[in-house]
């Protein structure tokens, strides 16, 4: 009986009699359908979420019959100019994995193992928040108890008054609380009521945690008050937080209100995590018009970021087709396309 040729990552975990999930890691956590990703590997669609033209990756497997803790693999590919995945790059990885392991994926892994899947140059290192909001979604998903830094954040969270000195608050125990909001009403209702007067560490990294996860109501609309703050952080830090939710009518119409007096940093926040509300023409239009007013690094950073999103860049393409773009938007462009063609 012949063996099935293996392609794909998808292939390859699936014949390592595996239950997996993929994540995207890179802007905010997303949990990528098998059919999402079997499409992504067949490029038969643009990865949704490139970041600095890579697709950043975690992938979360273990054995179906064995009872063992899961296995991560932090991978990052690159993806061409069409946002398609790298398939060398793929392909190689998976050269590096069938060398070092066969396809015996979750048993325990010798040395000399362990130190050629290090080498590979297609691993991932991931900073100390994706780590902590990942393990806050996979342990909430798994029910699972949450880290022993839960209980302190959430009692802080609730009651920032009483007694808890902030420079105990762990990180995971910050991404912790985010994930599971929508079971504690009243740490939701909490985090509504006292957003705007935790310290800024606090309020920073509690934004950080909350853009990875699904936000309430509750924490939504407080939120969206902020956005008219006079207190440029506190309106970022608010702007982090609604990663979640631009797919709601109210805060795509108070964000894109905002555009035309953002500051730098909110508008860097609004492309990284908030790109769904640049899906509509007028709103992109004023977008553009917003970073052509910056300096000239970061508006091709910025402008670069949302030409490689899929979402954006049918109509971004569009638009300056019609050329219905600013004059000040135009001489940016112009000026980057000269600098592109004579680097």
């Amino acid at each position: 009986m012949s063996v099935p040729t293996i392609t794909t990552l998808g292939e390859f975990l699936q014949a390592g009699q595996t239950e997996y999930k993929i994540f995207d890691i890179g802007r905010c956590l997303t949990e990528l359908s098998r059919d999402e990703f079997a499409a992504i590997e067949q490029q038969q669609r643009p990865y949704p979420y490139p970041i600095a033209r890579q697709a950043q990756l975690a992938i979360l497997f273990q054995h179906k019959q064995h009872d063992q803790q899961p296995f991560i693999w932090f991978l990052q590919f690159p993806l061409d100019e069409r946002g398609l995945l790298n398939l060398a790059a793929r392909n190689q990885y998976l050269e590096y994995v069938v060398s070092a392991l066969g396809h015996e994926i979750t048993g325990a892994m010798t040395e000399e193992q362990q130190k050629q899947l290090q080498q590979n140059p297609y691993l991932l290192t991931p900073n100390e928040q994706q780590r902590a909001a990942l393990h806050a979604r996979v342990q909430r998903q798994q029910k699972l108890s949450p880290s022993i830094h839960f209980e302190t954040a959430e009692a802080y969270l609730k009651q920032p008054y009483a007694g808890i000195e902030w420079q105990q608050i762990g990180l995971q125990g910050l991404h912790d609380c985010a994930a599971r909001l929508e079971q504690l009403p009243e740490l939701s209702q909490a985090i509504a009521t006292e957003f705007a007067n935790y310290p800024e560490a606090v309020r920073q990294r509690l934004a950080v945690a909350l853009e990875q996860q699904k936000i309430t109501p509750p924490i939504q609309n407080s939120l969206l008050q902020n956005l008219e703050s006079s207190d440029a952080q506190l309106c970022t830090d608010s702007l982090r937080a609604l990663a979640s939710a631009t797919d709601h009518p109210r805060v795509r119409k108070l964000i894109n209100d905002l555009v035309p007096k953002a500051t730098a940093d909110q508008l860097v926040v609004i492309a990284a995590r908030l790109w769904p509300v640049l899906s509509e023409e007028r709103s992109l239009l004023c977008y553009l018009d917003a970073i052509a007013a910056l300096d000239k690094a970061l508006f091709d950073a910025l402008f670069q970021d949302i030409i490689a999103l899929p979402d954006i860049r049918p109509l971004l393409l569009s638009i300056l087709a019609q050329q219905k773009q600013s004059e000040a938007v135009g001489q940016a462009l112009n000026r980057l396309k000269q600098q592109t063609q004579g680097a």
